[in-house]
């Protein structure tokens, strides 16, 4: 009477390591390129301003009406980030009115 022994795969089968490698090799790339949208995408939130020019306007005037503390607070991180000169030097302005009434 013969035992039956148990099968094992050979840990050399070429069929299995091309598969490993190619999954491998997929999963690389599909980081790579999920980092590379990102980045793009950051970069461009980054330089499109949410709001139009007009609307920063707007909003630049209507902090100056209001005068609040947290208005100036709001008015000098305008003239630091924004990244049009025309609604910094707005804010720049209304900081300069603020203060001209207090």
């Amino acid at each position: 009477m013969r035992c039956a022994a148990p099968r094992r795969l050979r840990s050399n089968n070429a069929g299995l390591i091309f598969v490993v490698a190619v999954f491998v090799l997929g999963a690389i790339l599909f980081a790579i390129g999920t980092l590379l949208v990102r980045r793009e995408r950051v970069g461009r939130e980054q330089e499109t301003p949410i709001l139009s020019q007009e609307d920063r306007l707007d909003m630049v005037e209507r902090l100056a009406i209001v005068g609040q503390p947290w208005c100036i607070d709001e008015l000098r991180k305008i003239v630091d980030t924004d990244p049009d000169p025309l609604v910094r030097d707005a804010a720049d302005a209304a900081l300069l009115v603020i203060a001209a009434r207090g």
